[in-house]
């Protein structure tokens, strides 16, 4: 528990002096509270004893003032606890938020995408719902218990002595309906936020689902964690229905003993009357800071469950971290060196095995290999999404641990086959990683991706907005977008992830073309599958089972005739027909019109 309020402390602090007023503003009206009893009893002597017109209607005035004052005070403290709360929330939320920015792309393979917005923004809430109202009870309720209990004494000792353990079975009530529910709702939100998860997922493949007629499968998928939600829930039903109406036969029980011992002793006259109304009135108040002091104790158990979840977001530090003497890259040409790289994402698997690789500045390299050879691996360690567990990189003599991970990245461009574009205007896409481009570089890099044409076209050009995901585009027109955007940060070494996968042969050989004289001074990392794209290497790479079997040119791997040679040939024959098209593309175009025929295919 000290572990939640030194977090919460903290941002408390930081907006004291809201707290302060409220807790001003609390006291202020707690006191007017107790007194308006005292009122309300002097008025019924007024009237049974006294008879007194004009001191009836004074009183009356000065309660119709109190009343009004009170309204005023309540309006500042709930507006003064209300920005407090929120302003909390508000850094939680955005501390959780910049938490998950910075964290490694380990984090994110071991928990949901669901469970991470759960927490982010319906936890946080729920801490905001705690530090708003539920926290203003805590003081209002305190303050009011002690002056009541205060005001009670004064009144009559025997009276207090025998409510007052009455009324503390309120409390008793709702701290075991607390401690039980804690559990329950802390397992709720945690299925919460595997549904989330599901849902999300489910939402973002919907294409998927539908192509693969898996509707059912999905619905089953949902229905497991959306029951066991469901009975949680139901749990959570049933401990307030028995615990919330015991709350109300414990008041009327109190209620009503203290009447009947009251009553007997006005009519023994050792109580007057007006007392015994000034008392009942106290009784009243007091059984509601008990009730709210149990339920707040409730809201507590299910805001500290909320609370552990959130801090865990915020408190999670990235694997991949930054060297406090970390220096600013300075611009490169573009040298890279792997030495002696090995890594696993679990450290007793390794998925890379001693990888030693060079890329020489302007070097195009091609990495060839079977699924779960481990090409994608090693691009991702390039720029420090991963760390090498073992050996360095080095980018123009620098470790890439040395230096500033936002001058490392921004040295290093990526497009990948899965795409994502933002729900933002073409322009935007285009621009998110060089925010303060002209629209003449914008325009200019489009040109350069084969995407100016099609981006015309659009309803809005340029400021068409493309959707979640860029769903009103299609897979090339996204990848097209996808390499300009790239292309505008201008980086000094290139990642290419299948980035042609999802365009026709003609434009993935006007992307070529039109990418041939900017990849000439950039370092250039290819992965692909497409013949046309190896052959042009400067370096091919091949790698099985995490480890390089093979590394050289086209020709002198295929002279070798060992593992580039295999999968060359396999390529070759699945792709035979689109090469006659990138032939016919090629002559139309002005090309030599040779056939990228593999030696030792049967024609020798």
């Amino acid at each position: 528990m000290m572990g939640l309020f030194g977090h919460l402390s903290k941002y408390v602090f930081r907006k004291w002096y809201a707290l302060a007023l409220t807790i001003v503003c609390i006291s202020i009206s707690t006191y007017i509270t107790i007194y308006i009893p005292q009122l309300s009893g002097k008025v019924i002597k007024d009237i049974l004893e006294i008879g007194d017109q004009a001191l009836l209607t004074s009183l009356v005035l000065q309660m119709i003032a109190l009343t009004a004052l009170l309204g005023v005070i309540s309006f500042a403290q709930r507006y003064a606890n209300g920005y407090f709360a929120e302003s909390v929330v508000y850094e939680i939320r955005n501390d959780a938020f910049r938490s998950i920015q910075r964290q490694s792309f380990a984090f994110f393979d071991k928990i949901d995408t669901g469970q991470l917005m759960s927490r982010a923004t319906t936890d946080a809430e729920r801490i905001g719902r705690f530090l708003g109202w539920q926290l203003r009870m805590v003081v209002d309720s305190s303050f009011l218990l002690v002056g009541v209990v205060i005001s009670m004494v004064l009144i009559d000792l025997d009276l207090t002595l025998l409510a007052f353990p009455l009324v503390l079975l309120l409390f008793i009530d709702f701290a075991i309906y607390g401690k039980k529910v804690r559990p329950v709702i802390h397992t709720a939100r945690e299925r919460f936020g595997g549904l989330t998860a599901i849902l999300w997922e489910n939402i973002t493949g919907m294409r998927v689902v539908r192509s693969f007629v898996r509707e059912d499968y999905e619905k089953q998928k949902f229905q497991k964690p959306s029951r066991e939600y469901y009975d949680l829930m139901v749990r959570s039903v049933t401990l307030s229905s028995f615990f919330i109406p015991m709350s109300g036969f414990i008041t009327g029980l109190v209620t009503a003993v203290i009447y009947w011992y009251g009553g007997t002793q006005v009519i023994n006259k050792r109580l007057t009357i007006d007392m015994l109304f000034v008392f009942g009135a106290y009784v009243l108040l007091l059984t509601r800071p008990m009730r709210m002091l149990g339920m707040v104790w409730t809201s507590y158990q299910q805001m500290a469950a909320a609370g552990e979840r959130v801090f865990e977001i915020i408190d999670a530090m990235p694997e991949v971290k930054e060297n406090p003497n970390a220096i600013t890259l300075p611009p490169i040409k573009g040298h890279v060196f792997f030495e002696d790289v090995s890594f696993g994402y679990n450290k007793d698997r390794l998925i890379l095995n001693n990888i030693n690789l060079e890329a020489k500045p302007g070097e195009t390299i091609a990495l060839l290999g079977p699924t779960g050879s481990g090409k994608s691996t090693v691009i991702r360690l390039l720029p420090r999404f991963y760390d090498a567990t073992s050996g360095r990189i080095l980018v123009d003599g620098y470790d890439i641990r040395d230096v500033k991970i936002e001058s490392l990245r921004k040295n290093i461009g990526a497009v990948s086959q899965e795409i994502f574009l933002f729900n933002m205007t073409v322009k935007q896409n285009i621009a998110y990683g060089n925010p303060k481009a002209s629209m003449d570089d914008i325009i200019r890099v489009a040109k350069i991706a084969k995407a100016h044409d099609f981006i015309e076209k659009l309803p809005n050009g340029y400021d068409t907005i493309v959707g979640e995901r860029g769903i009103t585009l299609s897979g090339g027109q996204q990848q097209r977008i996808a390499i300009a955007r790239t292309l505008l940060m201008d980086p000094r070494i290139l990642i290419l992830d299948d980035s042609t996968s999802s365009v026709d042969v003609d434009t993935e050989y006007e992307i070529q073309q039109a990418l041939g004289a900017l990849l000439k001074d950039r370092t250039t990392f290819v992965i692909t599958q497409r013949i046309s794209t190896i052959r042009n290497a400067d370096k091919i790479v091949v790698l099985e089972n995490g480890s390089i079997v093979e590394e050289g040119t086209h020709e002198s791997l295929v002279a070798k005739k060992g593992a580039y040679y295999e999968i060359y040939q396999t390529l070759y024959e699945a792709q035979k027909e689109t090469l006659q098209e990138d032939l016919r593309s090629i002559n139309l175009q002005g090309g030599d019109g040779s056939t990228p025929k593999p030696e030792g295919d049967g024609s020798e």
